[in-house]
């Protein structure tokens, strides 16, 4: 298996590198029958890698351990899920998640190559070529580099005679097995590997000197399919992180968290700077700019877990060879961008005038702003630590604090900013038409604000107190924030702008449907599906926004009033200790081995409301420690939810006096995070249904393929 997967590798690298040659060679020379070899190449390439996947695959699967990858991945466990962790084992480990990255990249490269092969169009060709290169490079980090090969062969010493195991260690980390983690890599690759061809159709449209809204017009339904599955793997991380580490967060500014958002912000940039090229013909500089940003941006997440440039969780070990190569092609995408932009200049017939700011094109620059500016610096603060002294911040590690410092306000403001954009006009905004389309979100607004004012007052006013009493870790980062007067101003300005963009998107979705109502005699259930299949784009959009206005609440309870004390109890029965308007009894403990010998030592607490004495539930968290990975304690926390609050609790051991560690955390308001990410998920789907194919981009294709008809 070593063998072969070895060599088809290199075969995969030789292919990929030729399949550029001939496509960008091809047009350049205006030779189609380069060109059609190259789209052969491309099929070819993707074939290769995904026997390289499969081999991997059927090792775990047979448990065939004469890769060392399948020995230190494939997972030892009784659970009921354990064929499908044999098939996320392919992406465990640092190998295996780099191979799944590289296929990917060229599957989206057969993908295209067989949507365009009938017309073999210079832009489609080209756009392939630069997939090509980057496909080769990333093959090129397996193959050079033993930390990155999938395929070395486990040392004979470990084996026996029947190709078994000589010792049970190794295995899969137990921290991913779980459900979220079976689905957040691959849906984070599948956004990671679609970011390339947005990418690679701008310097397609450099090569070719074709400066229209073409490259645009092909590559949108990918970058919205990438952006889509970028968001769905933030959100299972989230999930994951919150119910698999026992902090009891879902988001803690680590490096390779920060990984994934500045890239998912630049593609926010990309996406409405698409829309504007494609639909008004300006936004041209912006649309390759941020579509070059984000595929930098995504290698940047690569070359920050590989390099050990930073210090995170979930980095792998320092690589030489991933470090060159991936710094390598952030530097020339950058200069081939720079460099095509500059030789391109003259082409461009700009249309990109705004003139005024108070206009659904200001609005939509200002977002551009807002999203370029947040990642460049969520970006630099993420590498500040390796960075000289002599820079700005430059060999300090920078605080969550610091990053809830800066992302508060510019989340509030961007939140507000899509509020009002929906309601103004293009290029000038006339005031008294703003008046009247604001005027129904603007009372829905002040009703929705009202509500989240009293759960302020009641609620949060008092928390905020009560955190800063309890003192600890809880207490000095709500006091590093700031000053009361400004954190409570904070939290009113979040609520005022949460309540308004879910007023004006709850507003616009309501008008579309009524207007079909009154315009087509729909019923309302009709009306609200031929709303969403006939205009897919504009109120998918609009429920995104309703999603996000749910999440900004949510984020508002979960991660700025948050209150978190460490009970330590007797391990007496009967022993208790109240947590805001939690009572939680101690029942009893309990120790087991399980079928793989990992030992389970699980605490059994009862849980009341501290007030009226009623019994809310049970709750078994445990710390299990591994036998095979050499001792590695998992806490498996338990939560209790409620309507506007989670109770979580996590058992961390035994106390030098033999007392109950237990970690507890109140969250409110965290379910809606999830109901707000999956709502908002659900827009950007819909938003991306089929739509018709533009009339010149249709015709065009017609006109090539009636050419190549008529040449044959």
């Amino acid at each position: 298996m070593s063998t072969l997967g070895n060599a088809l590798q290199i075969l995969a690298l030789v292919v990929a590198l030729v399949s550029a040659v001939c496509l960008i060679a091809g047009v350049k020379r205006r030779r189609e029958s380069l060109v059609n070899l190259g789209y052969i190449l491309v099929f070819a390439n993707a074939l290769l890698l995904t026997a390289c996947i499969g081999i991997i695959l059927v090792c775990l699967l047979t448990e065939n351990y004469s890769l060392a990858y399948v020995v230190s991945n494939f997972p030892k466990t009784d659970s009921a899920l354990k064929p499908l962790y044999q098939v996320s084992a392919v992406w465990a480990g640092r190998q295996g998640s780099l191979l799944l990255w590289t296929w990917l990249i060229s599957i989206y490269a057969a993908v295209v190559a067989w949507r365009r092969m009938r017309v073999t169009d210079d832009l489609s060709s080209a756009a392939l070529g630069v997939t090509e290169i980057i496909c080769a490079l990333f093959t090129a980090t397996l193959v050079f580099s033993e930390s990155n090969n999938p395929f070395m062969a486990t040392a004979p010493e470990y084996l026996n005679a029947d190709g078994t195991l000589v010792s049970p260690a190794g295995g899969m980390n137990p921290l991913l097995m779980h459900w979220a983690m079976i689905l957040h890599p691959p849906a984070t690759f599948i956004g990671y590997a679609g970011a390339t061809l947005p990418f690679a159709y701008a310097m397609a449209a450099l090569i070719c000197g074709d400066m229209s809204a073409r490259w645009v017009e092909l590559t949108d339904r990918i970058a919205v399919f990438s952006f889509i599955f970028l968001t769905i793997g933030m959100a299972l991380g989230a999930v994951w992180a919150y119910v698999v580490l026992g902090w009891g967060g879902f988001w803690a500014w680590d490096a390779v968290e920060n990984a994934s958002l500045f890239s998912w912000l630049t593609a926010v940039a990309m996406i409405h700077s698409f829309t504007m090229y494609r639909k008004h013909g300006c936004f041209k500089r912006w649309s390759m700019f941020a579509a070059t940003l984000t595929f930098i941006f995504v290698v940047l997440g690569t070359f920050i877990t590989r390099s050990g440039l930073v210090q995170s969780v979930h980095a792998f070990a320092e690589d030489p060879v991933s470090t060159y190569f991936f710094l390598g092609i952030m530097v020339l995408s950058g200069l081939a961008f720079l460099i095509g932009l500059l030789y391109r200049h003259g082409s461009y017939e700009d249309n990109d005038e705004i003139e005024s700011m108070i206009s659904k094109n200001g609005s939509y620059y200002l977002t551009n702003i807002v999203m370029v500016v947040a990642a460049i610096l969520c970006a630099y603060l993420t590498v500040s630590s390796s960075l000289p002294g002599i820079l700005p911040l430059g060999g300090q590690v920078i605080a969550a604090g610091a990053y809830n410092a800066v992302a508060r306000p510019v989340g509030t403001l961007f939140c507000l900013l899509m509020a009002v954009c929906p309601m103004l006009g293009w290029r000038r905004t006339d005031g008294a038409a703003f008046a009247r389309n604001m005027r129904v979100p603007a009372v829905l607004g002040a009703v929705l604000f009202c509500a989240l004012m009293a759960l302020f007052v009641t609620k949060f006013a008092p928390l905020y107190d009560q955190i800063v009493a309890d003192g600890g870790e809880a207490a000095a980062a709500l006091v590093e924030q700031g000053p009361k007067a400004y954190y409570f101003a904070l939290t009113v300005a979040a609520f005022l702008a949460a309540a308004l963009l879910f007023a004006s998107s709850a507003y616009l979705l309501a008008r579309g449907v009524s207007a079909r109502m009154r315009n087509k005699g729909d019923n309302p259930v009709m009306a609200v599906f031929n709303l969403f299949r006939h205009s897919p784009a504009q109120a998918g959009g609009y429920l995104t926004h309703l999603g996000v206005a749910i999440v900004l609440v949510g984020l508002v309870g979960s991660s700025m009033y948050v209150r978190e004390v460490t009970l330590n109890l007797d391990a007496t029965e009967d022993q208790s200790a109240q947590v805001g308007a939690y009572e939680l009894e101690f029942t009893g403990t309990s120790e087991y081995a399980d079928a793989n010998d990992n030992m389970i030592k699980q605490v059994d607490i009862d849980v009341y409301d501290a007030a009226s004495g009623a019994a809310l539930g049970h709750i078994s968290p445990s710390m299990e420690v591994s036998a095979s990975n050499t001792g590695q304690q998992t806490l498996h926390a338990s939560v209790l939810s409620f309507p506007l609050e989670d109770l979580f609790v996590a058992f961390q051991g035994l106390n030098a006096d033999g007392s109950l560690s237990i970690h507890v955390k109140v969250n409110p308001l965290i379910m809606l995070n999830w109901i707000g990410a999956g709502v908002a998920v659900l827009g950007i789907v819909l938003a991306f249904a089929p739509r018709r194919a533009t009339p010149l981009l249709a015709a065009d294709d017609r006109a090539r393929e009636e050419g190549a008809s008529h040449a044959a």
